[in-house]
């Protein structure tokens, strides 16, 4: 007699008690007890069960580790004298190598790796590495644009002004919000740009700015941004405005970005 119920034709195949691990459970052999062939387009659906596999998950981390072992050749005097503690690196990495193995991401392996590398290369000293991962494991792709986009627009090389020379003073540098405030329009029309890949619109052009708001409100969440206050707006068509934070520069430049103003939040005489 078929069995109708695909959770029932599960449990039929590997009921509680049987032999059979998780551990060991393929594409192939939940194909059997689900009732379709591997060629089917419901297999697209539960590829997702190899990434399960002892095998698959083993593989995964010796090649995981291959990489990191490449990353890091040349590197042995960065890491004698490297201003991040060793600990925290070696948690970042412990939880780097468990996210990967779980994700099977190639996009966030590579990030992974690149923000522990540059821990480990970095003269500023990375406190909590493991949330800087974290973050990377969390964010989405739109995310990470929005970062990029946030650093090209809202972090520009000239934003600082530069005392005189001649004019000693205490008074830490510091910048209007209004820095970021004239640039929404250019911002909004960018966050659009690089969020569809379109590069004909305008900032005439009625395009929602929602995408772009959502992702800064989201980024404002892991603590990485700052939404800045302009005047009230129409939804969805008004620009928005936003800032990274030290925290969000800290985590562009992990991941390999640079960073524009970098001394003015983490150097000797910037403002933290």
């Amino acid at each position: 007699m078929a069995i109708d119920n695909p959770f029932d034709a599960v449990e039929k195949q590997y009921p509680d008690g049987s032999d059979v691990p998780f551990a060991e459970l393929t594409l192939g052999s939940a194909t059997v007890a689900l009732g379709f062939p591997v060629t089917s387009p419901l297999a697209i659906l539960f590829g997702f069960l190899d990434s399960f596999n002892t095998s698959a998950r083993l593989d995964r981390g010796m090649a995981f580790i291959r990489v990191l072992t490449d990353h890091f050749k040349g590197l042995e005097s960065s890491i004698k004298n490297m201003q991040t503690d060793v600990k925290e690196v070696q948690a970042a990495l412990r939880v780097a190598l468990h996210n990967d193995l779980d994700e099977m991401n190639d996009k966030k392996r590579d990030r992974y790796i690149t923000v522990a590398t540059s821990a480990v290369s970095l003269q500023t000293k990375v406190t909590d590495l493991v949330s800087f991962i974290r973050d990377v494991e969390q964010l989405g792709e739109r995310d990470i644009i929005g970062l990029k986009v946030l650093n090209r627009v809202m972090n520009k090389s000239d934003d600082w002004p530069i005392a005189p020379t001649n004019v000693a003073t205490t008074q830490k540098p510091k910048l209007h919000p209004n820095t970021f405030i004239q640039r929404a329009q250019e911002f909004s029309v960018q966050m659009a740009i690089a969020l569809t890949n379109t590069h004909n619109l305008t900032p005439n052009d009625q395009f929602s700015r929602e995408e772009g708001l959502q992702i800064c409100l989201r980024l404002q969440g892991f603590g990485l941004a700052q939404e800045i206050a302009t005047s009230p707006r129409e939804v969805p068509i008004s620009n928005y405005a936003a800032r990274l934070t030290s925290r969000g520069l800290m985590l562009l430049k992990l991941l390999g970005e640079d960073v524009p103003n970098w001394d003015r939040y983490f150097g000797p005489n910037g403002p933290l």
